[in-house]
């Protein structure tokens, strides 16, 4: 019941955007319906909540720990041993706060769902809708959702490598254009 209410109150919603926009709304009820009926089906509120939950700072390129082990003199003199570095954790914390929260998971399953409703016709996405129902649909998408995951970890370890030795070479590189600039200030 939770779930036809949530479908039938994204559907209003997004009928009601079409219509102040001018589209014909009403051809494009049962094409919306079916969207936000997949984007249920396939659970990308799910993903969407699960990177969320996931997103932050700590163990990426904009942990401040990282930070100052990949160069120390990146903070000015504040260590973690410093009296400052908690201002500097909480200072960087809100910051992940405030990009992770810029999406929520409601907004991200909406825009798939109207991505759908444009680009796919009415009879794709009844033969889509009808697929993932099945058995066999719902288990493509549990075992695709854990797929995706694994791939984000690795992908997200991956990059953090090469984050850390890339922004050392940064900061390198812009030591020596500050030591140009100090000797040559134009």
């Amino acid at each position: 019941m939770a779930q036809l209410s949530k479908r039938l109150i994204s559907a209003c919603l997004t009928f009601s955007a079409l219509a102040s926009l001018g589209i014909d709304a009403a051809a494009d009820t049962r094409k919306t319906a079916l969207a936000v009926e997949l984007a249920d089906l396939i659970q990308v509120r799910r993903v969407a909540s699960e990177y969320i939950t996931r997103c932050g700072v700590e163990g990426t390129y904009l942990d401040p720990k990282r930070i100052f082990d990949v160069e120390p003199g990146y903070f000015s003199g504040i260590s973690p041993q410093s009296a400052y570095w908690p201002e500097v954790v909480a200072l960087y914390r809100r910051y992940q706060s405030t990009v992770c929260s810029a999406v929520t998971a409601d907004e991200y399953a909406r825009v798939f769902a109207e991505q759908y409703a444009q680009n796919l016709s009415e009879g794709e996405l009844e033969a889509t809708v009808s697929f993932f129902s099945s058995a066999a649909g719902r288990r493509y998408v549990s075992v695709s959702s854990e797929a995706n995951f694994a791939v984000l970890t690795y992908m997200n370890k991956a990059m953090k490598s090469a984050m850390e030795r890339a922004f050392k070479e940064a900061q390198q590189e812009v030591q020596a254009i500050v030591l140009r600039y100090r000797k040559d200030p134009k």
